[in-house]
């Protein structure tokens, strides 16, 4: 079986199908991974074959903006309320047609037999439709695209699968879902549940030097720092010195380092970013909301203090509190608060019953199945079709 593999133009939302990719592979199946340089070079980084389109295509310029030098979205904008997080899938609904015709000519020609993306890659179940040959969606976070959303891709997008000879703008055969039952989406359609397993990237895994109980990582993803985030890390990183007895290192590139300042004794800079590196054996993960950290953290039973920045980071907050694995400080006032963040750290290091309600989701995520057990699932969806184009 060949399946081709397509994602919108971010690298975390193509990461968490990599354990599927690996799956598909380790039995025998080709894939070949289609982008822009933002997704196929994290692909080649995981050794896979690659067919790049286009240049690289920044998304973090978008949420930039004209934002004043040091300050963060939630500064200015707020949390946005739960239609504009829903709405934000319509850049990706309005980017869809760009390659869709690229992807199509490649899948024709390298003869592909499924067509996996992740949700809010619109393309792909066109493409699939086009060829006779079933798409997969594998979505990436705690906030799938809801069925309004859908309802609005469908008409937008409805001009375009007529010209290509489509009655309708075609769903996947297959959903699948990495968010546990605790932290799942209600307003989504349904799908079947795939184990989300942390990313690791490259380098080896942080190693502790003490005892657990106070140890932290801080992890606030490329974004949050791009868009104005070092004063707040500067703020975590003397909330958690203020504590006393605790261990943490905090994830930022060289380059963010001297506007976050030396760090308190106990805490260490590192470059590694990957949750799968750094939070096993941790104590407290202190995050953005970002899929990766918050599923990753899930699947290892980590307590989480989530610090949403923008869009549906803030639903991820929520899930995380709603489940008592976590607290969520979902304003700026909130977060530029010393005594808040203080007292976020110490209720997630001292307190049991989050440890307990973060392990109940863990045992959740080791109940789903696992991406290879999924495979022969996939391949199954091939042999009722065949190339039509």
């Amino acid at each position: 079986m060949r399946v081709l593999i397509t994602s919108t133009p971010v690298a975390t939302h193509f990461l968490p199908m990599l354990p599927l990719i690996r799956a598909l592979g380790a039995a025998g199946h080709e894939v070949l991974v289609a982008g822009q340089p933002d997704v196929t070079g994290p692909a080649r980084d995981a050794g896979l074959e690659t067919a790049t389109f286009g240049d690289a295509f920044h998304a973090v310029d978008l949420r930039r903006g004209r934002l004043p030098e040091g300050v963060r979205p939630i500064e200015v904008l707020g949390r946005p309320p739960a239609q504009q997080i829903d709405g934000a899938a319509q850049m990706w609904r309005n980017h869809a047609p760009y390659f869709l015709y690229d992807y199509l000519e490649l899948a024709r020609e390298w003869r592909a037999d499924l067509i996996l993306s992740e949700h809010m890659e619109y393309a792909g179940p066109v493409i699939g439709k086009v060829l006779g040959v079933p798409s997969v969606w594998h979505r990436w976070g705690t906030a799938p695209t809801s069925e309004f959303m859908l309802g609005q891709t469908r008409m937008w997008l409805g001009p375009l699968c007529e010209r290509l000879g489509l009655d309708s703008v075609p769903a996947p055969d297959l959903v699948l879902d990495p968010a546990p039952p605790a932290l799942a989406g209600t307003d989504a359609p349904d799908a079947l549940p795939v184990r989300p397993v942390p990313h690791t990237g490259e380098g080896s895994p942080w190693r502790w030097s003490g005892p657990s109980g106070r140890r932290v990582v801080v992890a606030l993803g490329g974004y949050a720092l791009e868009l104005g985030g070092a004063a707040l890390v500067r703020r975590i990183a003397d909330a958690l010195g203020a504590a006393g007895g605790v261990e943490a290192v905090v994830s930022a590139p060289e380059t963010y380092r001297a506007a976050i300042g030396a760090l308190p004794a106990g805490l260490t800079y590192t470059g590694r970013t990957a949750p799968g590196l750094l939070f096993p054996g941790a104590d407290l993960v202190v995050h953005h909301g970002g899929p990766g950290s918050t599923l990753g953290a899930a699947a290892l039973g980590v307590p989480q203090l989530v610090l949403p920045q923008l869009g549906d980071a803030f639903v991820a907050g929520d899930r995380v509190a709603a489940a008592g694995a976590g607290i969520t400080l979902d304003s700026a006032a909130a977060q530029n608060s010393d005594r808040e963040l203080g007292r976020a750290v110490t209720a997630l290091l001292t307190g049991d019953a989050y440890r307990k309600a973060a392990g109940r989701v863990r045992a959740q995520i080791e109940a789903m199945p696992g991406a290879e057990v999924l495979v022969p699932l996939l391949a199954g969806l091939t042999t009722a079709q065949e190339v039509t184009a």
